[in-house]
C-alpha cells in the first residue's frame, strides 16, 4: 500500500515522499499522487540505524527478542551480525545453523563471519562469495600467525566478489598495555599494504552504529543506510529543536538520542516506549557486490601491495 508524506525534513531539506516498502518518489516541489497525505511537520527524519553485534546466533529466542528490544530502541533497523566458523568444512552447516538461529528477528540481518586466519583458505574466501558473506574478520591470535599466513592467495581468492576481510590482532591484548597502540598502528599500516580492509578495524572494536564508508563497503548502502528513492523506507524521527537552539539541524549528532518513531520498510517498529515486535519480519539480507559504490582504494596502493606480495609468497616458500 502506498503512504504520501510531506513536509519531510531530511537533511536541512523538506521533502515530498511516496513510500510503500521502498521510497519510490522523493521530490522537493514536484506533485504527490492523489490521496491522504501525512505532514512530519515539525519532527526529523534520519535513516535507520545500521548496527553491528557479535554472537547474536548462539543466543535464546527470549535473549534475541530482549537485545532486539534494545536495538529498536536506540533506531536500529538492521543488524550486521559476526558468526564464528571453526573449518572449511564445517562451513556450510555453521552458516546454516546461523540463518537459522536469526530467522524470527524481527528487524534485518546480514551475516558476516569470523575465523582463526590460520584456517583462513582461499577456499572459505570463495564460499563467502558463494553465499553472500560481506564481511570476514581474521582472527589472528598469535604473532607467528600473522607472519606466516600467505594473505596474498587470500586476496586473489576474493576476488571479484571482493568481501570485506578485516583483521583482528587478539595477540596484542598480551603485550604490556603502554605498548599495545604503538603495536597496533604498525600491525594495521602493514595490513593495508597486504590488501586487508584495516581501515575498518575501528567498526569491530567500537561496535557502534555502522559509518557511512563502512556500509557502502560491504555493499549495504544504498538499500540502507540512506533515504534516497530505491532505498527501503527505514526510518528514524526525531522531534524538532526548540527555537532557542542555533545548531543547524545537519550538524547535529543524533547518536546519543532515542527516535520517538521508528519504522522498517514502511512498518511501525516502535511509537515512543511502545515497541512493535513481529518475529520473523526482519530479512536475511543478501548482499550481491560490496565495494560497488566506492571508489576504489586499493588503486593507490596496487604497485606496493603487488610487489609486497609477491615478495610474501616467495619468502614463505623459501622456508
Amino acid at each position: 500500500m502506498k503512504h504520501l508524506f510531506e513536509n519531510v525534513s531530511i537533511n536541512g531539506t523538506n521533502y515530498k515522499l511516496v513510500t510503500e516498502s521502498k521510497i519510490t518518489y522523493k521530490t522537493t516541489d514536484g506533485r504527490l499522487e492523489k490521496g491522504i497525505s501525512c505532514s512530519f511537520d515539525r519532527l526529523l527524519m534520519k535513516p535507520g540505524k545500521i548496527l553491528f553485534i557479535e554472537g547474536l546466533h548462539s543466543k535464546s529466542d527470549d535473549e534475541l527478542f530482549e537485545d532486539m528490544k534494545e536495538f529498536i530502541m536506540r533506531g536500529a533497523t538492521t543488524i550486521l551480525t559476526i558468526s564464528t566458523m571453526h573449518h572449511e568444512k564445517t562451513f556450510e552447516q555453521e552458516f546454516t545453523e546461523s540463518i537459522c538461529a536469526l530467522n524470527k528477528s524481527p528487524i534485518d540481518y546480514v551475516i558476516g563471519i569470523r575465523m582463526d586466519a590460520s584456517y583462513l583458505t582461499p577456499e572459505v574466501i570463495r564460499k563467502c562469495a558463494r553465499h553472500h558473506v560481506p564481511v570476514v574478520i581474521a582472527e589472528f591470535k598469535t604473532e607467528e600467525s600473522w607472519n606466516d599466513v600467505v594473505l596474498e592467495w587470500i586476496i586473489q581468492a576474493n576476488f571479484p566478489y571482493r568481501a570485506v576481510i578485516i583483521p583482528d590482532f587478539s595477540f596484542l591484548k598480551t603485550l604490556p598495555k603502554d605498548k599495545i597502540e604503538q603495536e597496533r598502528l604498525r600491525l594495521l599500516c602493514e595490513a593495508q599494504l597486504k590488501g586487508l580492509d584495516a581501515s575498518f578495524y575501528q567498526e569491530i572494536i567500537n561496535k557502534k552504529e555502522l559509518s557511512p564508508e563502512m556500509l557502502k563497503r560491504t555493499g549495504l548502502y544504498p538499500m540502507k543506510g540512506c533515504l534516497a528513492s530505491g532505498a527501503d523506507f527505514d526510518y528514524n524521527l526525531y522531534r524538532e529543536n526548540s527555537g532557542n537552539q542555533v545548531e543547524e539541524e545537519q550538524n547535529l549528532d543524533y547518536d546519543g538520542r532515542d527516535p520517538i518513531i521508528s519504522g522498517l520498510r514502511g512498518e511501525l517498529l516502535k511509537v515512543n516506549d511502545n515497541i512493535m515486535l513481529k518475529s520473523g519480519y526482519g530479512k536475511h539480507l543478501t548482499i550481491h557486490k560490496p565495494l560497488f559504490f566506492t571508489a576504489d582504494h586499493r588503486n593507490k596502493i596496487r604497485s606496493v601491495r603487488r610487489s609486497f606480495g609477491a615478495w610474501s609468497v616467495l619468502n614463505k616458500l623459501s622456508r
